[in-house]
Formats: structure tokens, sequence, C-alpha cells
């Protein structure tokens, strides 16, 4: 199969594709009351793919998700059993809960008007609190960020599902196989810059797939689904959205969670990273060849977003100018990120310095040092 029929593949199979028809609000009312016994006030909540909504009532508030028509339940079953097995596995961290319907299930089949499956209605407790996107957090806080996803990882490395193998777009380790996505980039400055990310990656993750540390993973541990209190010593106090949950190298989860704040300060682009990262260590750490993997998959990561904001621009011409001006930050980000300064994993440490600290301060490759480090991986 050509990358650019595996592009089309995967996109319909990640439910990216397929034009959705929306289900009147008093039709979710009634579903909600026939099947769970709950009533209230419905709030849309717009999102990549699900129809979502809050519903708010006497009693406290809920999420609401309708699968679109093109999406395989049994891909929804997965997210389903792993917010469940994370429930049993796990009850001290902060994963949002399923609620089940009055039949004791987790999650009821909806007959769609067109498409090839069944929509499934899920109900789930709301998360409160602010997202990671909208605070500015202390490096403390970022470590405790990185923490989190490393219990997160942990309590998820025994889970398996039918369904965990599934083709997703989003998944790092499909990211090779993206490079016709470039047809999309008019701008040649941005276009070299691509094209640089997709072969350091290729030099320094693709030869490693098949023995990088893999499991099911969240796959969206991103700024936007992470709940934070400020004031609170334990800092993340909701982790949201399974919708992205797959088996694949663990790295390829906490290059998520880097991507979203590579380039945030443009003079120090990868610092904000690395805490997170730091604190990832602290529980889980790394081999030092994933770690250098890293480097290459977390600007990957954030290209992916980029050229899929793009691609899809093109396939929603009435949503293009919208699409494109939320890509520009990414752009701008990769750009801050590009600088010949990245970090570098030492194999030989020092056993007088914690080596997770030692490893994340240590800025000095050259994108030549890391070509030629590369090489000898």
């Amino acid at each position: 199969m050509s990358d650019t029929a595996f592009i089309d593949a995967v996109a319909s199979e990640s439910g990216l594709l397929a034009e959705q028809s929306q289900l009147e609000d008093s039709a979710v009312l009634r579903l909600l009351d026939q099947f769970y016994g709950l009533e209230g006030e419905l709030i849309r909540i717009p999102t990549e793919k699900d129809e979502t909504f809050r519903l708010q009532n006497d009693d406290g508030n809920y999420l609401v998700k309708l699968s679109p028509s093109d999406e395989d339940p049994m891909i929804v079953q997965l997210q389903t059993a792993c917010m469940e097995h994370l429930e049993r596995a796990a009850p001290e961290l902060p994963v949002q809960r399923v609620v089940r319907n009055l039949d004791g299930g987790s999650e009821v089949l909806v007959p769609a008007s067109r498409g090839p499956f069944d929509r499934v209605l899920r109900v789930m407790q709301f998360m409160p609190g602010q997202l990671l996107a909208n605070d500015t957090p202390s490096a403390a806080q970022l470590r405790s960020v990185g923490a989190s996803l490393a219990r997160l990882n942990r309590a998820l490395q025994d889970f398996d599902h039918p369904r965990a193998n599934r083709r997703l777009l989003w998944d790092l380790k499909h990211f090779h196989r993206m490079r016709p996505l470039l047809d999309y980039v008019d701008d040649g400055a941005r276009r070299s810059l691509a094209e640089g990310i997709f072969d350091q990656f290729d030099r320094a993750v693709v030869p490693l797939l098949g023995t990088l540390t893999s499991q099911v993973i969240h796959g969206d541990f991103s700024p936007f689904n992470v709940i934070v209190n400020p004031g609170s010593p334990d800092y993340v106090t909701g982790i949201i959205d399974f919708g992205d949950a797959v088996r694949t190298p663990v790295i390829f989860d906490i290059s998520v969670t880097m991507a979203n704040l590579l380039g945030a300060d443009p003079d120090r682009p990868w610092e904000r990273a690395l805490r997170v990262l730091e604190g990832y260590q602290s529980l889980r750490p790394l081999p030092v060849h994933e770690l250098e993997a890293l480097v290459a998959a977390a600007p990957a990561r954030l290209l992916l977003r980029a050229l899929i904001t793009q691609w899809r621009a093109t396939q929603l011409p009435e949503r293009r100018d919208y699409l494109l001006s939320h890509s520009k930050p990414d752009w701008d980000r990769l750009a801050f990120t590009s600088r010949p300064r990245h970090p570098q994993f030492a194999s030989h440490p020092d056993p007088d310095e914690p080596s997770h600290r030692r490893d994340l301060e240590h800025y000095c490759l050259s994108p030549q040092a890391i070509q030629g480090h590369d090489q000898r991986l």
C-alpha cells in the first residue's frame, strides 16, 4: 500500500474523514432519560469527532459523548475498558469515571441514519477544574505533570484489549509514512523544516520501532486533557479523554505532552518540555537509547499536528482559515525548537549526580552531533 493510500485508510479508521450528522439536543436528552434516568440542561462542547455535551442537573455535572457512525464501536469500547481498568487497578489516579446506565452497562448502542456502525452513547463524570493549557505552571508543577503520566503508564502496563493495536493517524509509529502530507505545505521554509524533522525521525526512531518499550497508552496526554489545581500540592487533579488510546511505544505518550510545550519559550525551547520528562524519569526511568529517540519524537509529534491540520484544511474548505490560523503557532514553535541546541542524554553517568537531572540539563548537542549519535544507536 502506498503511503498516500495508507494515510487515507488510517484517517478513515481514526474517524476523521466522514461527514458527521448531528442528533438534535432533544433526541440526546430522550436517550439519556431512557437509558440513564438522567435529565437536565445539555450544553454542546466542540471536539474533533465525537458529539460531546455537558449535562447539568441538581445532582451534578456529567460528560456525554456520542461516537461518530464511522468509528467501530469496539474502538470506543477500548477507551471505556481503559478507564474501567484504571478505576480498578489505580483508583488513586484522578481519571474520569464511567457512569453506568440503568442496566448496569457502560455504553448504549444508538442506530445511525447513515454510516457503517451504530453510534455509542456514553456518560462520564464531569471533572471540574482548570485545564493545564490555561495555566502557567512552575518547573515543579511541570514535573508533577510528568510524574502523573508515569503513574498512568505504570497502571496501564498490564492492560490489553482486542483492538489495542488499532491504526490511529496520531500514532507516531506511523509518522515515517506521513511524508505525503508535505504536499499540502506551500511555504518553502516550513517544508524544509518539516523534511528535516522527518529525516531525524527516520534516523533516530524508525530503526528502533521494533525494540522500543510498548504498551497501551493514553495517546493524548496534552494540556487540553489534563486538569490542574494550581493551589494543590498534587497539582494534577484530572485526566480525561482516552479517545486516542492505542498500543504503541511508551515514548510516544511522553512526546505528546512534550510537543505541546516545545518552543513555548523561544529562548529556551526545550525547557518546559524537559521539566515534564524529568518528572516522568523520577518514577519510571527510560533507557538512554529511548531518551535519544524521544529527542526526535517530540518535534515529530508537534509537526504531525501541524501537518494534519494543514491537510484537514483542504478537506474542509469552509473551515480552512480557522484551521490554518490555529496551525501557525505550531510552525513558529517548531522553528524555535529547530535551533541548534538539543538535549543530550549521557551514556556514562556520574555516580555522584542524579542521572535524570544531569541528562535533562545537558543541552550541548548540535544537529550534526545528534546525527552522528543516531548512527551509533
